[in-house]
């Protein structure tokens, strides 16, 4: 069954048990040769010399894009980012943001154009109850979408269920769609976890003139909650969190988007169909950009070597430009994993004498070794400088967003906030969706919540405290 939002995917999940199997066996010797932010690091330490160029560009390259900088905090990087904003703004992929902007609307709710409003909700509880109250206002006609990355058991899972049918039995359309690829299964593999996809199928199959669940064919790591409703404003919920008992207790962010245009150009963003609203009809938002990632299909023998799947990958850059902003001087960056191309984004701006305040878990569900590897790595490079301040979290922080202060202080900040974690595979193979904005209330409330963050973190002074064994890094790096 369509409804319309979504085109029908094809339902295949790839087969993975041997195949990781073997990899599990083989990686350290078809590991592919140290990333380019790797190979960087140790040249700067050894000479003192510039570092190679940013691997974003090979990625840039396989989707069309241009170059956004010329390496780390490269002289040319505000013009190059300034040339890349242009031909973007020209080809129609989005307005350039103005450089200021007013604060608008209530406290960490933003209003942003004409009826479209961004707010930030912080935690689980709050993300689900939300959610919930968007779904009882559905009426018969209206259409739900629900997307995950990794959907567990729970009671929060069972009473969103029950909610999701009810709904589907008073008229609502409802589609489900969750990751069926390897990655997800690595991740449950790992951790030890179940997953609630038989029960989506389930669902479904009960109530398919209603209900349909149609996972893609490619590894989604979006998490979304949308609302298309007759006679009410659109809504739309995303950001980092999943669903499932176990990650009440995680310190994650959630946005809100509401407003048909909003909602509209989120969907298009991720060329996903969308109602017609009106002839010519421009979707371009001045101060809230939705950027994103979007593979064509699962490709094995890309993601046996690390390659960019094919598709469309906007992220990587744009999150360099972010980095590599020139009027741009102060970073709070919150983050749960992170290899060598998350620590090249950071430092494009470190590179340039910008400060960095970087907060991730202690003791992450998974990829702790890789983590401490490479945050070991950053601090050797950059704690000595005075720019880099580096703390970790004795809760699961699962967030994924950053916002910075220009020299105006608090009222030039800029921010983004989304699913994408600062590593390899999630800016060239996973479906992926965040918002970057410079709204200067919604900026505001990033700003403090990650500034909570950090307040009850503990300070990392140097890579000795970050101990790891080389061959999980190793092996994470390469799975994860």
């Amino acid at each position: 069954m369509e409804f319309g939002l979504l085109p029908r995917l094809r339902h295949s999940r790839p087969r993975i048990g041997a195949p990781l199997l073997v990899m599990a066996v083989l990686a350290p010797a078809l590991r592919c040769p140290p990333p380019a932010a790797t190979a960087a690091l140790r040249w700067a330490v050894r000479s003192g010399a510039a570092p190679p160029p940013s691997p974003f560009e090979k990625i840039r390259r396989s989707s069309g894009q241009a170059r956004c900088s010329d390496g780390w905090g490269a002289p040319d990087a505000g013009r190059a980012g300034a040339a890349l904003d242009a031909a973007l703004e020209a080809s129609g992929r989005y307005e350039a943001l103005p450089s200021e902007f007013e604060p608008l609307g209530p406290r960490g709710c933003a209003l942003l154009e004409h009826e479209l409003s961004l707010e930030l909700l912080v935690g689980y509880e709050a993300m689900l109850a939300r959610a919930r109250r968007e779904l009882e206002v559905c009426h018969p006609g209206d259409h739900v979408l629900f997307s995950v990355f990794v959907f567990e058991p729970g009671d929060t899972s069972e009473k969103l269920i029950a909610e999701l049918a009810a709904a589907a039995r008073r008229g609502v359309r409802i589609t489900l769609r969750t990751d069926t690829s390897a990655f997800s299964w690595f991740t449950r593999f790992c951790e030890g976890t179940t997953t609630l996809i038989d029960r989506l199928q389930d669902l479904s199959q009960s109530m398919p003139e209603h209900v349909a669940f149609e996972p893609p064919d490619f590894p989604t790591h979006v998490k979304l909650l949308l609302f298309r409703r007759r006679g009410q404003a659109d809504v739309a919920i995303f950001g980092g969190i999943n669903v499932g008992d176990r990650f009440r207790s995680w310190r994650d962010f959630s946005v809100v988007v509401s407003g048909d245009r909003g909602v509209d150009a989120l969907l298009e963003s991720l060329d996903w169909p969308r109602p017609q609203r009106g002839p010519g009809e421009a979707l371009g938002l001045r101060r809230l950009q939705f950027v994103t990632n979007k593979p064509d299909a699962w490709d094995w023998p890309a993601w046996l070597l690390r390659r960019p799947f094919a598709g469309v990958f906007d992220l990587g850059a744009r999150m360099e430009r972010f980095f590599a902003d020139e009027g741009l001087v102060r970073y709070r960056v919150v983050a749960s994993y992170i290899d060598d191309s998350g620590l090249e984004l950071l430092a494009c701006a470190l590179s340039r004498g910008a400060s960095v305040q970087l907060v991730l878990p202690r003791m992450p569900n998974v990829y702790k070794d890789c983590n401490a590897r490479t945050l070991g790595l950053l601090v050797s490079r950059w704690k000595g400088c005075g720019l880099l301040t580096l703390k970790l979290h004795e809760e699961m922080v699962h967030a994924k967003a950053a916002v910075a202060e220009g020299g105006g202080g608090p009222r030039n900040r800029a921010g983004y906030i989304g699913s994408c974690n600062l590593k390899r595979r999630s800016f060239s193979q996973f479906e992926e969706l965040n918002a970057f904005t410079e709204d200067q209330v919604f900026c505001g409330s990033l700003w403090h919540e990650l500034g909570v963050l950090l307040e009850e973190a503990e300070e990392v002074f140097s890579h000795r405290e970050l101990p790891f064994s080389p061959v999980t890094a190793v092996l994470e790096d390469y799975f994860g």
